[in-house]
């Protein structure tokens, strides 16, 4: 697949350019937000601390396109209530259907791969 337009970022994404670090024009058109960022920060602190998490952290926030709060927690709300998914899942999937963009995940979670028929309603899934 070619990976080269915008995207909603889930955590497992962001865990893998933190890994890897090959994703740097993923991250820099991507979309991501406050939900996403705190899961990145505690999988992060779990395996490498919280001094190297919070800068990550910020990082990913100056170099990726943070989206505002308001603009995602009713969608996302629905999301959770219509697909029974993690919270964190529906902030993803909101803010694709918000910026108009494929939400994308790095591995085929089991939770979104049952639903994506119906997920393809609202919005689109890509992955790594």
């Amino acid at each position: 697949m070619g990976l080269q337009r915008s995207y909603a970022l889930d955590t497992s994404v962001l865990i893998v350019y933190y890994y890897k670090r090959n994703l740097d024009d993923i991250i820099r058109e991507g979309y991501i937000n406050v939900v996403t960022l705190s899961e990145t920060l505690y999988v992060i602190c779990r395996m490498e601390g919280v001094e190297e998490a919070l800068k990550y952290v910020e990082k990913l926030a100056k170099e990726a396109n943070l989206v505002p709060s308001h603009k995602l927690v009713c969608i996302a709300g629905q999301f959770k209530c219509k697909y029974r998914i993690s919270l964190s899942d529906a902030w993803t999937l909101a803010t694709a259907k918000v910026e108009n963009v494929p939400a994308l995940y790095a591995i085929r979670k089991r939770e979104i791969i049952d639903i994506i028929d119906r997920l393809r309603e609202d919005v689109h899934v890509e992955f790594l």
